[in-house]
């Protein structure tokens, strides 16, 4: 997948960068990058809409500029070994590449990123992962969507979940989860390529990492194959956004129950009722 990277500059930085953060997110750019005299916007190249833009930054009361660059393919996987370091939430769980030392931890995941999403560097990452150490796994049936190299699908395995539904709607991460799950020696995971419309059955427990407009586009799905009392969590959102997942959550039958937060990222736990 192909995607844009779009660079601004703005001249008041308060309040004009999280009222351009809203409405970017609404064109819909789905990943964002804080900058010091700025922020950094991602959209796929096929969403891409110049006119657009330009029109949102003509109606903003402050000057906007910005440079747009095309997000060259990569191999993350040589990017990470040059200054990756483990990843650990305390004794319970650790990630690391096959490359370095065992962790003395619990719950060891072993993540080889290439150009998927998951290493647990990310704040969205390490708080799902949080979270998830505060359930119990134990015999359930697990919905990961928008998976990428699977880390969270490997530690609800780990965490004792009996089977776990990967979605990941990029080639790169559905051949990358693969191959990390048999470097974890994971039996009970299966990945699918693409969007909700992939989800077969209903789970105890799902996980949804992925940006605020895929939430609550997809959280009526998500709600439906939940079953009675089972949990949710959600990440991929800035704390602003988190009062809007919530809302939407609600009409959608779930009941927010706690939620943590790093770096203004936030990860939610939520139960349907």
């Amino acid at each position: 997948m192909e995607y844009k990277e779009v660079i601004f500059e703005i001249s008041t930085i308060e309040p004009w960068r999280d009222i351009l953060l809203a409405h970017l997110g609404e064109l819909p750019y789905d990943s964002f990058v804080e900058e010091e005299n700025g922020l950094k916007a991602y959209i796929l190249t096929e969403d891409f809409d110049q006119a657009a833009l330009d029109e949102l930054c003509d109606s903003l009361d402050a000057q906007v500029s910005f440079e747009v660059k095309e997000v060259k393919q990569q191999n993350w996987n040589a990017v990470w070994e040059s200054d990756f370091e483990p990843v650990r939430l305390g004794d319970a769980c650790g990630i690391r590449a096959d490359f370095h030392e065992p962790l003395e931890v619990e719950h060891e995941i072993i993540i080889t990123p290439k150009m998927s999403f998951g290493t647990g560097h990310h704040a969205t990452t390490f708080g799902m992962m949080q979270q998830m150490l505060q359930i119990d796994f134990s015999d359930k049936r697990i919905l990961d969507m928008g998976c990428g190299t699977a880390v969270l699908a490997i530690l609800a395995e780990k965490l004792g979940a009996t089977e776990t539904q990967g979605i990941d709607i990029d080639e790169w991460a559905y051949n990358n989860a693969l191959e990390n799950l048999q470097m974890n020696d994971c039996n009970n995971i299966q990945i699918t390529i693409g969007g909700s419309e992939k989800i077969k059955g209903v789970f105890d427990g799902i996980l949804a990492n992925i940006n605020r407009n895929v939430l609550l586009n997809d959280m009526p799905q998500y709600s439906a194959a939940l079953i009675t009392g089972g949990f949710i969590l959600f990440s991929g959102f800035y704390t602003k956004d988190l009062m809007l997942i919530k809302q939407t959550a609600i009409d959608c039958g779930l009941e927010y129950i706690q939620h943590t937060t790093k770096d203004n990222w936030v990860a939610a736990q939520f139960v349907k009722r």
